[in-house]
């Protein structure tokens, strides 16, 4: 979860998202340099590559996926939202697979289905075919069908056929389908009602779920899902709670439909709690510590304003080659002199570990959790995580060093007590981090299991404490990452909490202006259908089964910008290239980061910049048309939408990346609203 993740959160998503320092800047040609590429060359930095455009790297064949100039640290195999493999470049087939498409219709003026079937011939062997539809995919073999039933559905429908064969090489093939059913021109969604005997069970009960549904024209479906999963298809629903095993929220979405195809929908939650105290009102409100902040930022453990946290992730914990947690930065850690009495004496705790641990007198309340990984250091994740004996040693190694307080040349006595939970930023399983993380395609069930281990050995110290210990991750929060590269679902039953890593959508690592953290789904987006936005992820959370008050909603303390950008829609969705961030110097490159207590102090509304919100991405932004610097970020405004969509939507609270970047204003309005 670091600043140098930017590349994201590409997976961000994730990218995801992030938490870091800074990312590297471009080299040859300097700031802004652009080269063009030639077609099949080897992939290099700061060059611009087009849609389409193939590269050779490290031994594979890449096709680009969205238009951008390079820059060192966003090599193919490092940002899938950039690059599709291709596969192995064996410098010999180059002739693509021969792709035919046929329909049974492409064209429907009434209820129909459509049964499309592809063909796909090649000099040496096919080995994979896809359908997509408009740009999704719909299909991994060589047939699909689709049911039109109303004029819900009407409009152009374009499906791609592609073909690949061992060299990379692809095949294409596109067909268009019209659909213009006549209908009533009815577009009113049905009006839901739903209600429960009780929606929080602290003894044993049963729920007993109704729901009504209405319709101009008349209702022809109705189902009830719960946590996302269909439980029934009438309009009530009953279930019995009978133990603490059952323990947690469930959210019940009733969903009704009409003929014309519209679907209205109500949500009711239900929490349960039984033999225990019930959970508190307040939200969470967790933010992230950066170690490297006592440095050039000269942010220190006292400037923390630890009244208005509920948790605090302290970054970074590191991963040997050998799999074992170790300290991330001793000297800021461990051994940095505070002023203590008697803190030079053998085996005494010093550095922020020691700040915090004295901090938490103060505040006994405040819990804090050490972070292990990030951006820098995923590096050796896959490798921890491979076996089951693998996994005993690396959790222990973690548990050891920061939940018993072993760490080097101090007493356990002095450091135990510091940390409170452990915190898993691994960006990320399956690939699409930093180029040279270890990585494999088991590291998406490899990754439940280390949670679980995870759990059993904090288990292990609770029975001997008789403390709890929490257990989270900050995920990426691209749908694609949440639903195919990691088990979401199953982890969430683990663990205490997700903090979904909800910015670093967009940046200057895309060669467009774009919203980095936006709510909704923005009209006019080029790429709204990948669902990078935050209810964009929530939702596939939710979809996945995720309880919302486990969904802890990423906000950022900072803005991504872009330089070079034409006055046209006020820089919105205009081309930009990379520009110096407020930390970028000669060696972190242009990164188009922006702490929001500089954007505050220089860029609203002063010097050339006009300030805009936008109303349906919920973030801010300021253009200077003489500059041509354009930066999207978080202010108050946009921390008080997304508290109200947390409150409205049940979720676990809001978590922020970081501390340092903010001025107190924008953790301040979340405190006031979710406290």
């Amino acid at each position: 979860m670091r600043r140098n993740k930017w590349a994201v959160g590409l997976i961000v998503s994730a990218l995801s998202v992030g938490c870091g320092q800074e990312v590297v800047s471009p080299e040859a040609g300097g700031p802004g340099s652009v080269m063009q590429a030639p077609l099949e060359a080897a992939w290099a930095p700061n060059t611009a590559y087009a849609v389409g455009a193939r590269v050779s790297y490290n031994g594979r064949i890449y096709q680009c996926l969205q238009a951008h100039t390079s820059l060192v640290g966003w090599e193919p195999s490092a940002v899938p939202a950039l690059w599709q493999d291709l596969g192995p470049a064996t410098g010999g087939d180059t002739v693509a697979p021969t792709v035919n498409v046929s329909a049974n219709a492409t064209s429907f003026t009434a209820a129909g289905t459509l049964s499309l079937t592809a063909t796909a011939t090649d000099n040496v062997g096919v080995t994979k075919v896809e359908i997509l539809e408009n740009g999704t995919l719909v299909s991994s073999s060589t047939s699909y069908s689709r049911s039109f039933t109303g004029s819900s559905q009407n409009g152009t429908y374009t499906y791609t056929v592609k073909a690949y064969d061992a060299a990379g090489n692809v095949g294409t093939k596109t067909l268009s389908v019209s659909v213009n059913i006549p209908g009533s021109g009815d577009v009113v969604a049905p009006t839901v009602t739903a209600s429960a005997n009780a929606t929080q069970f602290t003894a044993a009960g049963t729920l007993n779920l109704t729901a009504t549904a209405t319709d101009n024209v008349g209702v022809t479906k109705v189902e009830i899902l719960e946590n996302g999963t269909l439980v029934s298809s009438t309009t009530s629903y009953s279930k019995s709670f009978s133990s603490s095993a059952q323990n947690g929220t469930y959210t019940y979405t009733v969903k009704a439909y009409d003929a014309a195809g519209n679907v209205g929908s109500q949500t009711v939650t239900v929490t349960v709690q039984i033999g225990g105290t019930p959970p508190p009102a307040s939200k969470r409100i967790v933010a992230y510590f950066t170690a490297w902040g006592i440095y050039g930022r000269n942010y220190q453990v006292s400037n923390v304003p630890a009244g208005k946290l509920t948790h605090i992730n302290y970054a970074f914990s590191n991963v040997t080659s050998d799999g074992k947690c170790v300290l991330g930065d001793s000297y800021a850690d461990i051994d940095k002199a505070g002023g203590w009495a008697g803190e030079w004496d053998a085996g005494q705790l010093r550095g922020n570990f020691r700040a915090f641990k004295e901090l938490k007198k103060s505040y006994p309340n405040l819990k804090l959790l050490i972070s292990v990984g990030g951006w820098t250091w995923s590096k050796y994740f896959s490798t921890a995580a491979a076996t089951a004996a693998s996994r005993s040693a690396f959790v222990k190694s973690c548990v050891d060093l920061y939940i018993k307080g072993q760490f080097p040349g101090v007493d356990a006595a002095n450091g135990a007590g510091v940390f409170d939970g452990i915190d898993i930023d691994w960006e990320y399983p399956t690939g699409g981090g930093l180029d040279g993380n270890t990585s494999s395609p088991a590291d998406k069930q490899n990754y439940t299991l280390l949670m679980q281990e995870f759990r059993n050995q904090l288990n292990a110290v609770t029975a001997s404490t008789g403390k709890s210990y929490l257990l989270t991750i900050a995920s990426g929060a691209s749908p694609d990452l949440l639903a195919n590269k990691q088990e979401t679902k199953n982890l969430s039953g683990i663990l205490d909490w997700i903090n979904v890593m909800s910015y670093d959508y967009h940046g200057a690592f895309e060669s467009s202006t774009n919203f980095q953290s936006a709510l909704y789904r923005v009209t006019g987006d080029p790429v709204a259908s990948s669902g990078f936005y935050s209810d964009g992820s929530v939702a596939k959370m939710l979809e996945l089964g995720v309880p919302a008050n486990k969904i802890v909603l990423g906000v950022p303390f900072y803005g991504r910008g872009w330089g070079s950008v034409p006055n046209v829609n006020n820089g919105l969705f205009q081309s930009g290239v990379p520009t110096k961030g407020t930390w970028d110097d000669g060696a972190s490159g242009l990164t188009g980061v922006f702490d929001y207590k500089d954007l505050k102090k220089n860029y609203e509304g002063v010097n050339g910049y006009t300030k805009y919100f936008h109303a349906e991405a919920k973030e801010a932004y300021v253009y200077n048309p003489n500059t041509k610097i354009w930066i999207a970020y978080d202010d108050s405004q946009s921390m008080t939408a997304k508290a109200d969509y947390i409150l409205t939507n049940g979720l676990g609270g809001a978590m922020a990346w970081e501390l340092s970047s903010d001025d107190g204003s924008l953790l301040d309005t979340l405190y006031q609203k979710l406290k």
